[in-house]
C-alpha cells in the first residue's frame, strides 16, 4: 500500500514570511503564521490616517436623515465614520439604528456589530458563486428596487469607482465621502528587507491591497522580486502585481486573512 507523508501540524516551520500590513492591523495574520511555525518579518507599506479634510463627511452627517442606507466596505470605514458620527451627533447610535446598513465582508460586519448596530443580510455570493467583493456586492444590490434611493458611501481615498457607478446606473443616488486615507509610511528598514529578499532569506511576500504592493515597489524595485514567491489576498491585488510584470503564485480563494494563510499552507503542503 502506498504511504503518504502527513502534513505537519506546523507546515510553515522554517519559512520566513514578509507581512506588509499596517502594524495596527497585522496582529491576526502574524499570530496565525507563527502558530503554523513561520517566522514573520513585518514591513508595513501603508498606513491608515484620518482624511486631510472632514468637510465632506461632516456635511453628510449633518443631513444623515436624508439617506436611505449606508454602505461600508471595510473595517477602516466603520471605525473612522462611526468615530466621526460619535463626535458630531449626540444620538449617533439611535440615528444609525434607523438606517439600513450594508456591509461587505465578515470583518466589516463584525466591526459594525461592535457598536451594537444591525446590518442587512450579507450578499455572500452572486449568481456565479463569487464571494462578495465591491463589484459583486454592487451587482447583487442593484437587483433590489434601488432607483431613487439615496445611499451614503463612506470610503477610503483609494476606493474604486465600480460600486457607486453600478448603483447609479440603476437609478440610485450615491454620495461618496472620504473618511480615511491610505498613505505610504516612513520606512527605515528598507535596506535590510531588500538584502533579505536578494539573499532569498524571505520565502513569501504577502500583499493585502493594490496600494500595499505599489508602495512596496516604490522602495524595493520589481527587478529584485522575480525569484520571490508572492502571495495576494485577492484577484484585484494579484492583477496589480501582474501589471508590474510579476506573478502572484499564491492567491487566496477567499479575500480574508485566514484565506491567505490557508493558501500559503496549501502552496507548501503540495510537496508533502
Amino acid at each position: 500500500m502506498e504511504k503518504f507523508s502527513p502534513i505537519p501540524s506546523q507546515p510553515l516551520t522554517g519559512r520566513t514570511i514578509l507581512v506588509t500590513r499596517p502594524r495596527e492591523q497585522a496582529a491576526e495574520i502574524v499570530k496565525l503564521l507563527e502558530q503554523l511555525g513561520a517566522t514573520v518579518e513585518l514591513f508595513p507599506t501603508i498606513q491608515i490616517v484620518p482624511p486631510s479634510s472632514w468637510s465632506g463627511c461632516d456635511n453628510a452627517i449633518s443631513r444623515i436623515e436624508t439617506y436611505d442606507a449606508i454602505i461600508l466596505t471595510s473595517q477602516n470605514a466603520v471605525e473612522f465614520f462611526f468615530g466621526r458620527m460619535k463626535e458630531k451627533k449626540s444620538e449617533f447610535h439611535k440615528t444609525l439604528s434607523r438606517k439600513k446598513i450594508y456591509v461587505i465582508g465578515k470583518k466589516t460586519e463584525q466591526s459594525v456589530r461592535k457598536f451594537a448596530i444591525h446590518t442587512e443580510p450579507l450578499p455572500d455570493e452572486d449568481d456565479f458563486g463569487n464571494i462578495a467583493d465591491s463589484t459583486h456586492f454592487a451587482v447583487v444590490l442593484s437587483k433590489e428596487a434601488i432607483s431613487g434611493r439615496r445611499f451614503l458611501f463612506p470610503k477610503g481615498n483609494l476606493a474604486g469607482a465600480t460600486l457607486p457607478s453600478t448603483l447609479r446606473e440603476h437609478g440610485a443616488l450615491v454620495d461618496e465621502v472620504v473618511v480615511y486615507e491610505t498613505t505610504a509610511p516612513p520606512t527605515s528598514d528598507t535596506e535590510r528587507i531588500s538584502r533579505l529578499i536578494r539573499e532569498r532569506e524571505i520565502d513569501v511576500l504577502t500583499f493585502f491591497s493594490p496600494s500595499s504592493f505599489t508602495n512596496f515597489l516604490a522602495v524595493i524595485p520589481a527587478n529584485e522580486l522575480h525569484r520571490s514567491v508572492i502571495a495576494a489576498i485577492g484577484n484585484t491585488t494579484a492583477n496589480t502585481i501582474q501589471a508590474a510584470g510579476l506573478q502572484a503564485k499564491i492567491v487566496a480563494e477567499q479575500p480574508t486573512t485566514s484565506g491567505l494563510v490557508a493558501a500559503i499552507v496549501k502552496f507548501y503542503s503540495e510537496s508533502f
